[in-house]
């Protein structure tokens, strides 16, 4: 073989770059710039237009949920205080059994309604807490 051949080698390089948040880095960000001008204006306006779009469904979210909430008072307060009337009125037309049952049921439901209320809402608390360790 003669001297003057020389060998060819070839390199591949692979690189990987990985980057978290709504926004990619800032080179990238003005090398984007440079291929397609205000990408990064546009960028940043959709990115308020979601968060305020997120923020409002949340909003949203929230208030029906303490509205519903409310109102499911409003109509356990008017039921057990139906339930103890008629409990009452039982008792008094010498319905004893009747009435005590009445009374009793209708303030067991509400006990029991409060207990299973405060675990569920202590267990969605511990589950929130192990999914989101950081907050």
């Amino acid at each position: 073989m003669p001297n003057n051949i020389q060998k060819q080698q070839k390199k591949i390089v692979t690189a990987l770059a990985h980057y978290s948040g709504p926004f990619p880095p800032a080179a990238e960000l003005e090398h984007y710039e440079s291929i397609c001008p205000g990408f990064t204006e546009k960028l940043m306006e959709r990115y308020v237009a979601q968060s305020n779009h997120r923020m409002e469904l949340e909003t949203k979210v929230v208030e029906s949920g303490i509205r519903n909430s409310a109102r499911g008072q409003v109509f356990a307060f008017i039921l057990a205080l139906t339930t103890i009337l008629i409990g009452s009125v039982l008792l008094y037309l010498n319905k004893d059994i009747a009435g005590i049952v009445a009374i009793l049921g209708a303030l067991g439901a509400l006990v029991g309604v409060f207990i299973y209320g405060n675990k569920s809402k202590k267990d969605e608390r511990i589950q929130k807490a192990r999914s989101n360790p950081d907050l």
